[in-house]
């Protein structure tokens, strides 16, 4: 904090080098040098220098002191986020190497394609980490036509998600995940040997007019250019608007008819999961996996808004309850099946309890009127067989009466001839 200060006549009184006398007068100097603050008060009352570095006021001062630990903070945050995004993707893509895809056979989709020409995409029940779709082989109509051939799992990270697919000896063959530094929606899909090129899907100059498109719910609602390293090779457009018939299709920049698509087929998959079904042509110029993994990707999102749209859904119901009323809450732990099973048995026990004392009151009536049932049933058999017995004596009376008019008749005519 040190100040120090020159003293010097002024530059009309200095005399001119010129004179003849050439007298050589030394000029004084005084040097002041301030070592404390204690100085510069001292000399307040005499000097107006003391005004020339004023202090700083201690609002300004905690300002910066905000300002500077405000951005050190923001740094570490984004690097511990990155450090998060790495150890998430590592995770995700630890048995994607090309060492353990060495002389491998891809059984499901070859060495080209990696997946089935035709495949059904079904959802599977969600994790805590993330969730995932499995495979199968399908026809043209979109008939199951085996056992799946692999799974795609969608692991979180807090940048992005990272998806990979896995064959039915748990072996990673390609891998898709977002490119963050880009305008719009950007996804790269790579194989995990390393052979072939590397395939980017992305919005690019797409970007305003998909938003326009969703914003106004058009049936062309957004389109994606393909590109195989830098090389456009197909455009994907996703149809249906902001409907749940939600459906893509792929063709080449300069064709209008379509070498490949995919649609959601249904909403209900064993009562509650989705299940898309994607088509692959013969004249495709991209390999099976690619129309596939764009198609995992609609598929997820999907998804993931259903998901959302239920939570809501009930949420809304809970929000029904009136302002006064206690909301009820249900904190028991989901039930396996086995639990759910004896749990309806015993709802179902206290109806039965009850129909069957209801029916006591009706069986103790019938059995108590059984006696007399049985006596009246005897009677009428009694009166039944008397009538029989004297429809049997009739005929018999009526005979021997015959008879005795025959005898008559006979005795009355033997006088006669005698």
């Amino acid at each position: 904090f040190g100040s120090s200060f020159v003293f010097r006549p002024p530059v009309a009184s200095l005399p001119s080098p010129a004179s003849s006398t050439h007298q050589h007068i030394q000029y004084t100097f005084a040097f002041v040098f301030l070592s404390s603050k204690s100085s510069v008060a001292a000399m307040a009352g005499d000097a107006p220098y003391t005004n020339m570095d004023p202090e700083e006021s201690a609002g300004k001062r905690w300002c910066k002191r905000i300002l500077k630990w405000s951005v050190v903070i923001v740094v570490v945050l984004y690097l511990v986020v990155l450090l998060i995004q790495f150890c998430c993707y590592q995770w995700a893509t630890i048995h994607c190497n090309a060492g353990q895809l060495k002389d491998y056979s891809f059984p499901g989709g070859g060495a080209k394609n990696l997946v089935p020409k035709d495949t059904l995409l079904a959802e599977q029940e969600p994790k805590w980490w993330g969730s995932s779709f499995v495979s199968y082989p399908a026809d043209k109509d979109g008939q199951t036509q085996g056992a799946s051939t692999g799974v795609y799992f969608r692991t979180w990270g807090p940048l992005f998600w990272t998806v990979t697919y896995q064959d039915i000896v748990s072996k990673e063959t390609f891998v898709i995940r977002d490119k963050m530094i880009h305008i719009g929606g950007s996804h790269q899909i790579k194989r995990c040997d390393g052979i072939g090129p590397i395939y980017t899907v992305q919005e690019g100059s797409h970007v305003v007019m998909n938003w326009i498109r969703s914003l106004f719910g058009m049936y062309n609602s957004r389109v994606y250019n393909i590109y195989e390293d830098n090389t456009m090779v197909a455009v994907s457009s996703k149809l249906g608007g902001q409907q749940s018939h939600k459906q893509m299709v792929f063709r080449r920049p300069d064709d209008e008819n379509p070498f490949a698509s995919c649609f959601l087929k249904s909403r209900h998959f064993h009562g509650q999961f989705d299940q898309w079904f994607v088509e692959v042509k013969e004249d495709s110029p991209l390999p099976n996996f690619v129309p596939n993994a764009v198609t995992v990707l609609m598929a997820f999102g999907t998804a993931a808004q259903k998901s959302n749209k239920e939570k809501n859904d009930e949420a809304a119901k809970t929000d029904d309850a009136g302002f006064l009323e206690v909301k009820k809450t249900d904190d028991k732990p989901a039930m396996t099946a086995e639990q759910a099973w004896t749990a309806e048995q015993e709802a179902i026990a206290p109806a039965a309890e009850e129909e069957e004392q209801q029916q006591q009151p009706e069986v103790a009536l019938a059995e108590a009127s059984q006696p007399a049932k049985e006596e009246a049933a005897a009677t009428e058999t009694e009166t039944a067989a008397d009538a029989k017995a004297e429809d049997l004596k009739a005929p018999a009376v009526e005979s021997e009466s015959e008879a005795t008019e025959a005898t008559e008749a006979t005795e009355a005519e033997a006088p006669k001839e005698a």
